[in-house]
């Protein structure tokens, strides 16, 4: 095979395995977790909201009334604690909000309805 080609192909592979890991790192969601944490611990805010795939939120996770106070301040009134997620309602829609927690530290709060996102 011709040297030239065969930089070329190894330059392409190269290329779609970047391409391929930054894909499933995206879907995992660390880098939006990794954002919010470093959001929480440089600003003053509890609650920060980030949004870069999903509508998601990050707080301290001994801060859940933080994120209950922000949640009505967008309007959403708390219904109930759902196993681990909790429902709130705003004009009629209900949407479930996922909690999951990091590190013991943190809290991780992102709307699992998906056909909600521009009533929030």
């Amino acid at each position: 095979m011709n040297p030239r080609i065969k930089r070329i192909f190894n330059g392409i592979i190269a290329i779609l395995t970047v391409g391929m890991i930054l894909k499933v790192s995206y879907e995992l969601k660390w880098i939006d977790i990794f954002l919010g944490i470093l959001k929480i611990e440089t600003k003053d805010k509890s609650v920060q909201k980030i949004s870069f795939k999903t509508l998601s939120f990050v707080s301290k996770a001994d801060h859940e009334i933080d994120f209950l106070i922000e949640m009505k301040s967008m309007g959403w009134h708390f219904l109930k604690h759902y196993g681990r997620g909790m429902i709130f309602e705003k004009e009629g829609y209900e949407i479930l909000i996922s909690k999951r927690t990091y590190f013991n530290k943190y809290a991780f709060y992102e709307v699992t309805t998906k056909e909600i996102f521009d009533v929030i």
